[in-house]
């Protein structure tokens, strides 16, 4: 219920926010007098009116009153299970969306035309458009989440307001940078581990969750084959491996029995170590990243005539056929037939980097010389 009340010399009224889930009061512009006053009561019943008929639409849809920061927390605890990199992207999505939306504020205040206004603003940021429509995309899973558990009413976002994503070329590792990569680590004394990791990903075009999460004991040398859990897909896959990386995880079972096949503390660490080593090598203008290993497996396997199915199986894509998904079983034989196929390590054109290996070789060797 609202009440009236003169201050100073105007008439005040005074009522409780349903939706904001707070009292509020405002100048009703009325001059504090007696014939003032009648009209302010009849303002006051018409405005209880309206009060009582936003508090029935919001029974009746059952929506919740909680804060922004509680509901939010609420949709952290549905998706804990979720890639640590997805959680990451939900925080930095959020840590962005209460600059306009305060967390202690009800999630009412959350509207079609404030979410409209908050993404024409964030359009304009000077960010690249895909780290642009991240936000939307995660705006738009935690808005689902507070529509199905009812903490607001649903609506929908104006088509025109929504952000485009933007294709970007897919960067591929280049057959003469290929060879300088693999060449080049035994001239910088790269340690065993980083020469593994480089070589298990070209040969596999796994992603790099996927490379780390691979165990000794899952290795079957004698049948070619290795088992790993995917943490984005969230299941345990078994493919045959190239047989160029038979020496390798025979000489990794020859030093321990169990644990990890690549000894990174995490995926950042190793993204790290490979920027570091592109950059060290001239590459950085290039843009090469570990996933460029799994995008140049791809094209590589197509080049190369592999069957595409047994690629997809083999990197753990979905298989959008009907019939591959179902009726069309990929076998460890037809893996290891297609993988024969595959460009070996030993085919690159080393010949044609002469010149840039020297050249990096001058540079560090000056680098150390004045250090």
């Amino acid at each position: 219920m609202s009440s009236i009340y003169p201050k100073g010399n105007k008439i005040y009224i005074s009522w409780y926010d349903y939706a904001m889930q707070k009292n509020r009061n405002k100048s009703l512009g009325l001059v504090n007098n007696k014939e003032n006053m009648a009209k302010a009561k009849i303002i006051a019943k018409n405005f209880d009116a309206e009060l009582q008929k936003e508090k029935e639409k919001y029974a009746t849809l059952g929506i919740n009153r909680n804060t922004i920061h509680y509901a939010f927390n609420h949709f952290l605890s549905n998706n804990e299970t979720k890639h640590p990199k997805t959680i990451k992207d939900y925080r930095r999505f959020y840590n962005k969306f209460i600059e306009t939306f305060p967390e202690e504020m009800p999630c009412s205040v959350i509207a079609k035309l404030s979410v409209e206004k908050w993404l024409n603003q964030i359009k304009k940021l000077k960010q690249k458009k895909n780290s642009i429509f991240g936000y939307y995309k995660q705006l738009n899973h935690f808005l689902n989440f507070l529509f199905e558990y009812n903490y607001l009413p649903m609506f929908k976002i104006n088509r025109d307001v929504k952000p485009k994503p933007e294709v970007v070329e897919k960067i591929i590792i280049e057959y003469e940078d290929l060879a300088l990569i693999f060449y080049m680590l035994s001239l910088l004394k790269k340690n065993q581990n980083f020469q593994n990791t480089l070589t298990i990903l070209y040969y596999t075009g796994f992603r790099a969750s996927d490379v780390l999460s691979l165990k000794i004991e899952d290795v079957n040398v004698k049948e070619n084959t290795l088992r790993y859990y995917s943490p984005k897909k969230k299941i345990f896959r078994e493919v045959a491996f190239h047989p160029d990386l038979t020496a390798i995880f025979v000489s990794i079972k020859q030093s321990k029995e169990t644990g990890k096949v690549i000894e990174y503390e995490n995926v950042e660490s190793l993204q790290r170590a490979i920027r570091r080593y592109f950059n060290t090598l001239g590459l950085k203008d290039k843009k090469y990243t570990s996933r460029s290993f799994r995008k140049t497996f791809i094209t590589i396997a197509k080049r190369k005539g592999m069957d595409e199915s047994t690629v997809k199986e083999l990197v753990g894509h979905a298989h959008t056929s009907v019939t591959d998904k179902f009726y069309n079983k990929i076998d460890i034989e037809q893996m290891n037939n297609e993988l024969k196929k595959y460009l070996s390590l030993n085919e690159l054109p080393y010949d044609s980097i002469k010149d840039r290996v020297e050249r990096i070789s001058k540079q560090l060797q000056s680098h150390i010389e004045k250090n």
